[in-house]
């Protein structure tokens, strides 16, 4: 009898452990990818096929680089050794994503070392363009891709060596043609058909579980942009083309999807992979759509969310309070207190604080300070590549300009990264304004259609003359001015 209690003693002490192991090893599955933190994240780069007069410059990178202070990173090269650096200041993952096809996912504080040869990346371009799409095999891309891309220090890399169907191959005729009629039900179905199937390929890696979490999260967001695509698929087709049909595919496009329990990625906080594109929008309308608010990515989104209005009001110069402040994440907290200091600092050019009202009243509350003069408004950004070259070739006309009357007023908004509007006020003579970003339609500019350089011009009574969207040029700008009286 005694024997019988030990050995169910014994077995209740082993299942016991084992439980243990399970959770053990639960919790290390469940552990957070990456601490909670604002850190710079460094990628230092080689050319491995550097030859004497090659461009160093980075591969050509795209995409969402966004990070609650601003969107712009810093690079240097140097073209004797064929060696870059690029380094973001985060304080959430972002993913670094190139041309080229390579993607690297970067955590605060990581420094990544990248190995990188253009001849064999050709020839892994080369394979995929020349080789029938039903041809192409997995393991044959992943061999490749080893040979253009060697990387130490990142958690993830891209791209996904597997056979991706449908919309990632681009969206060709045939396939819009094929799927043109589908209503936004069967679009789902056919979408979640082609999921399943590439998911299917994940068990023909060589993965850690970890990767393999990974890339799952890059197919899910591959299922999302499909979701997206509904209407677009429908103008490709091209046997749809009048606008109340297509509009009614856009309203038909709500996210909606019977299979939201079986996707992955709102369940924790790495969940945001599957969110890159467009700024994560794709992802947190799905969330919403779906009822997922309350899930552990859900819940990230709120935060972020209160995290970017406090940062807007601090871009904007309005008033945030120590209490509004301190209930944030203190990741964010780091980011926004860095943003306070730099935007506290003297500058040379002249920054104004927006007039008291509402956004609407703004403008003319601006235009009426300069009654008199006739007034040229340039709404730009730091990231607006044809605003900056309009504000640095009206530098040649400025002084001529002002002899006749006229005023520069600048207007940004709070996408702008900081240190460069900063750097932009201290170049560029005139007054300048920052406004949140969300309040730029409430401002009612006239002829403004969500696209930059905008600029507007006003006669010395305050009276609105002319809207000018894109860069013109200085000689056409100029002669605008030159016509108000």
């Amino acid at each position: 009898m005694k024997k019988i209690l030990l050995s169910i003693c014994t077995l209740i002490m082993m299942a016991s452990l084992m439980g243990c192991q399970q959770t053990k090893e639960s919790n290390e599955t469940d552990k957070p990818l990456w601490e909670r933190k604002s850190a710079p994240a460094v990628i230092l780069g080689r050319y491995v096929d550097w030859k004497a007069g090659d461009n160093p410059f980075p591969p050509g990178f795209w995409g969402n680089r966004a990070s609650l202070k601003g969107n712009g990173c810093e690079i240097t090269k140097d073209s004797i050794n064929g060696t870059f650096s690029i380094t973001y200041d985060i304080c959430y993952p972002l993913q670094h994503e190139c041309m080229n096809g390579l993607k690297i996912m970067l955590f605060p504080g990581d420094t990544v070392r990248l190995d990188y040869s253009r001849s064999a990346f050709a020839a892994y371009e080369a394979y995929k363009r020349e080789t029938p799409h039903d041809s192409i095999t997995t393991e044959k891309l992943q061999e490749l891709w080893k040979k253009a891309v060697h990387m130490e220090g990142a958690s993830f890399e891209m791209p996904l060596p597997i056979h991706m169907k449908g919309m990632q191959l681009g969206v060709r005729r045939e396939y819009a043609i094929e799927h043109f009629k589908d209503t936004y039900e069967e679009w789902v179905e056919v979408c979640w058909d082609e999921f399943q199937e590439v998911v299917s390929q994940l068990d023909s890696l060589d993965l850690t579980p970890r990767e393999r979490e990974y890339q799952r999260m890059n197919i899910e967001q591959d299922y999302l942009h499909k979701l997206r695509d509904f209407a677009f698929v429908k103008r490709c087709s091209r046997l749809v083309t009048d606008k109340d049909s297509l509009a009614m595919y856009e309203e038909q496009m709500t996210f909606k999807d019977p299979h939201a329990a079986e996707l992955t990625y709102y369940r924790s906080t790495l969940g945001f992979l599957a969110c890159m594109n467009n700024l994560f929008d794709q992802g947190r309308e799905y969330i919403q759509a779906n009822g997922l608010e309350d899930s552990p990515l859900g819940r990230w989104f709120t935060e972020l969310d209160e995290a970017k209005t406090v940062m807007d009001s601090v871009k904007a110069y309005q008033p945030v309070s120590e209490s509004a402040l301190n209930a944030l994440s203190p990741e964010f907290q780091v980011q926004i207190r860095e943003a306070q200091e730099e935007l506290r600092k003297e500058l040379s050019g002249t920054r104004k604080d927006l007039p008291e009202g509402e956004p609407y009243e703004w403008l003319p509350k601006i235009v009426e300070e300069h009654k008199g003069r006739i007034v040229f408004v340039d709404f730009w950004a730091t990231w607006c590549g044809p605003c900056r070259m309009g504000m640095e070739e009206m530098k040649s006309a400025k002084e001529s300009l002002k002899e006749k009357g006229v005023d520069f007023v600048y207007i940004t908004n709070t996408s702008s990264d900081t240190k460069e509007w900063i750097k932009y006020i201290e170049q560029h003579e005139g007054v300048h304004y920052i406004v949140p970003q969300e309040k730029m339609q409430a401002m009612q500019i006239p002829g403004y259609k969500n696209a930059i350089p905008h600029y507007l011009i006003y006669d010395r009574e305050g009276k609105f003359v002319k809207a000018i969207v894109g860069w013109p040029g200085v000689e056409e700008m100029v002669k605008e001015l030159s016509a108000v009286q």
